[in-house]
Parts: structure tokens; C-alpha cells; sequence
């Protein structure tokens, strides 16, 4: 009863706005997955199901330094806080959110040990999660994680769907967001009831 009881809350975990997440999306330098021990657990980290989960939980309405991808660290590197970030958020470290529809679509391609009972689960966790962290939040930061035009799409999706009510500040600066990806997010904002106290 307790472990089902802890599931339930892993959503609130890892989307909070407050907790930092730290992912390891890859082996380190000089270690191999045809290396490892038997019986271990090799698949690549965005095709595995829970792995995946954590991290969409992680992109939802966190900070942009909150959610961190220690598999960009560069051998060789010594980091400080500012570096650390800037390397771990950078070239897929941190994606946009998903609607929960499209997060369960991206569900469908990833594997589970025990697929047959967790997807059904995974799916009504995450949108749990993306009802309950953007219902509240009243400023999204994705400031300074190189995303472009396609990921400026993405989230205009999201925000074109009302999903975040009480909105007031969104910071995006210190992205690469073009043309496309301003007029994107200018239509998702004009829409009426997307973000009715953004200004």
C-alpha cells in the first residue's frame, strides 16, 4: 500500500517547482554498456519508459537551472555552479513540456519492465502532474536553454492550451528562438483564455 501510496507522489517530486533534478542520461567517460555486469539495465536513457517519465516531470514548469542533464558534463572540466548549469541545460538538456496527449503518444515508443501495468499508470501520473504544476504556476523561466524555433512551437502548444490560468512573467532570453517560434507563441498567447493575466 505504501509503495503505490509513494508513486502517486513521484509526479509532485519531480515537477515541483522548488526540487532540483539531476539526471545522468549517459554512461560517464570510459564506461560502456556492454561492459556492465550481467542483468543490468543498459537500455539508453530516453527509451526507457520511467527514465523518460522523470524527465518530462522535470521539463514541466521548473526553472530553467532546476533541471539538470549531468550526462553533457565534459571529461577533462572543472565546474562551477554557473558552467555546471550552463552545460547541463544546453543541446536537448532540458525540453520543452508536453501536452499530457503528446507525452502519451512519446509513451507508446518507450520500453517498461513492466509495460503492460506501468504506461496506464505513467500516463494518468504525468497529467496529474501537468494539471497540478501549471494550474499554479504564476511564472515559467525557460531562460538561457539554446531552444529554437521547434521548441518555442512546443510550448506554445502547451500554453495555446490554457493550461496555465494564473500565468503572469514567462522568460525565454538567452534562447534561439526565431521568427517562427515568436509568431508561434504570439498566436498560443493571443488566444483568448491561454494566459489571461500574462501582459
Amino acid at each position: 500500500a505504501l509503495f503505490k501510496q509513494g508513486l502517486g507522489c513521484l509526479g509532485t517530486l519531480y515537477s515541483h517547482q522548488h526540487t532540483f533534478v539531476l539526471r545522468l542520461t549517459s554512461f560517464p567517460d570510459g564506461h560502456k554498456a556492454e561492459d556492465q555486469t550481467e542483468g543490468t539495465n543498459v537500455a539508453k536513457y530516453f527509451d526507457r519508459g520511467w527514465c523518460a517519465t522523470e524527465n518530462a516531470w522535470a521539463s514541466l514548469t521548473k526553472d530553467s537551472r532546476l533541471s539538470l542533464d549531468l550526462g553533457k558534463m565534459r571529461a577533462g572540466v572543472e565546474y562551477d555552479y554557473d558552467s555546471l548549469t550552463e552545460d547541463c541545460t544546453k543541446d536537448g538538456g532540458r525540453r520543452p513540456p508536453l501536452l499530457p496527449s503528446a507525452f502519451a503518444a512519446e509513451l507508446e515508443k518507450k520500453s517498461f519492465t513492466n509495460g503492460k501495468d506501468d504506461k496506464p499508470l505513467v500516463k494518468r501520473l504525468y497529467e496529474a502532474a501537468f494539471e497540478e504544476q501549471f494550474g499554479k504556476a504564476t511564472e515559467l523561466s525557460y531562460a538561457n536553454l539554446g531552444w529554437g524555433d521547434a521548441e518555442a512551437a512546443q510550448l506554445a502548444e502547451v500554453l495555446a492550451s490554457g493550461a496555465a490560468p494564473r500565468l503572469e512573467e514567462l522568460w525565454l532570453q538567452r534562447n534561439e528562438i526565431g521568427d517562427e517560434g515568436c509568431k508561434a507563441l504570439a498566436a498560443a498567447l493571443g488566444k483568448e483564455g491561454a494566459a489571461p493575466r500574462l501582459e
